[in-house]
């Protein structure tokens, strides 16, 4: 993490890992049982949220500590809030008045309504780059699986905002959508980033969060009650599932922060679940085209030549475990 994070001119604050947690203090519903992997998961998260809080944070990225992501973050990011900008700031000229008709409150839209980041405008947030910090309260920019909302839905708002022709998004061909679905790769031409609001988002590798979104993950996640995993919870939060109030959580697909694979044993790669036998020979980051830690000899040695997983027009990698 502070190679790649110095590699690609990001300053980063460690938090410690939990590798004990009392019972006594879970919230109601929580399961004694579930595991350290699951309950030193879920406490390590709180422990960010507690320190954004209690530092008045305005807001902080979130990492896990197997997250990699490509050496072209800088401009990926500015993109990025680009197009968040087109899903949480009013209309120029108007206070409340959205690009999305379906924001803040779904209506009978029928189908994706795609805005392009190069042709629509809204007005420029005063608070965040990627929209005043009171319009959002989680940017979930790490994954391993999304979908966009449905119209059918009738809860989330449906817009997107379309980032076409991106040098840094693989060949439909390359993509891995992981425990999400297909409508990216079967509904878009190649190298296009779609943002959307986040639905159906599995794993917290990396995520954006807002003063007012971690007060409210502190309290809904660290008091009201618990009934799974961090990563599911917050799920509940952003989707407005499971006796939760909906909150305002963007998502991006393709992923802009993704699990590293190293070469290692694939039973290392996680904490909280098994992950069975095998062995990865090839050291691989899903959907991250130049990934910075696979790229660390080049990086290391100043040099340019840098590898390209997906490169264009060659048959998919064959990344897999032995």
């Amino acid at each position: 993490m502070s190679l790649a994070a110095h590699f690609t001119g990001m300053q980063i604050d460690y938090i410690d890992g939990v590798t004990e947690v009392d019972t006594r203090t879970l919230p109601p519903g929580g399961d004694p049982n579930a595991g350290l992997g699951v309950l030193g998961s879920w406490r390590a998260h709180l422990n960010v949220m507690r320190k954004i809080v209690e530092e008045n944070i305005t807001s902080a990225m979130v990492f896990e500590d197997d997250t990699d992501w490509d050496i072209r973050i800088h401009s990926q990011m500015q993109d990025f809030a680009r197009a968040s900008r087109l899903l949480v700031q009013p209309l120029p000229g108007t206070p409340d008045q959205m690009l999305d008709p379906t924001y803040p409150e779904p209506g009978e839209a029928q189908g994706a309504l795609d805005f392009d980041i190069t042709k629509e405008t809204t007005t420029e947030p005063t608070t965040s780059p990627y929209g005043d910090i009171d319009r959002w309260d989680i940017f979930w920019l790490g994954h391993c699986g999304a979908r966009f909302p449905s119209a059918s839905d009738k809860n989330t708002p449906i817009g997107r905002a379309v980032i076409l022709n991106d040098v840094t998004v693989p060949e439909k061909q390359h993509i891995d959508e992981q425990y999400g679905d297909k409508q990216l790769i079967q509904q878009y031409p190649d190298h296009t980033r779609v943002v959307t609001r986040a639905h159906d988002n599995v794993c917290t590798l990396a995520y954006a969060i807002s003063l007012p979104g971690a007060r409210r993950v502190l309290y809904e996640l660290g008091m009201h009650k618990m009934n799974g995993a961090y990563d599911i919870m917050l799920k509940e939060m952003c989707d407005g599932r499971n006796g939760r109030r909906i909150r305002t959580c963007l998502s991006v697909q393709p992923m802009l922060f993704q699990h590293h694979r190293p070469i290692a044993a694939k039973s290392s790669f996680s904490d909280i679940g098994k992950r069975g036998g095998g062995y990865s020979a090839t050291a691989f980051t899903r959907n991250i085209r130049w990934s910075t830690r696979v790229n660390f000899p080049s990086l290391i040695e100043g040099e340019m030549d840098y590898t390209d997983l997906f490169r264009d027009g060659e048959p998919r990698p064959d990344l897999h475990f032995v």
